[in-house]
């Protein structure tokens, strides 16, 4: 788990464009409704954040 490459310190940005790109398509082109855009967003967000998260305490 440690060394995997999902919790990389380079891969940390690509959550974040993930969740962007992912807002835009689901809530402009799809116009899918907030909360399904929400649910689909928040996860990968939350994911991010513990990336940070464990990327700091590791060091």
């Amino acid at each position: 788990m440690e060394n995997s490459v999902l919790w990389s310190k380079k891969f940390i940005p690509i959550y974040f464009v993930v969740a962007f790109l992912s807002f835009l398509l689901f809530n402009n082109y799809i116009q899918a409704n907030i909360l399904s855009t929400l649910l689909i967003i928040l996860p990968v967000i939350g994911v991010g954040i513990a990336s940070i998260l464990f990327n700091s305490k590791r060091n």
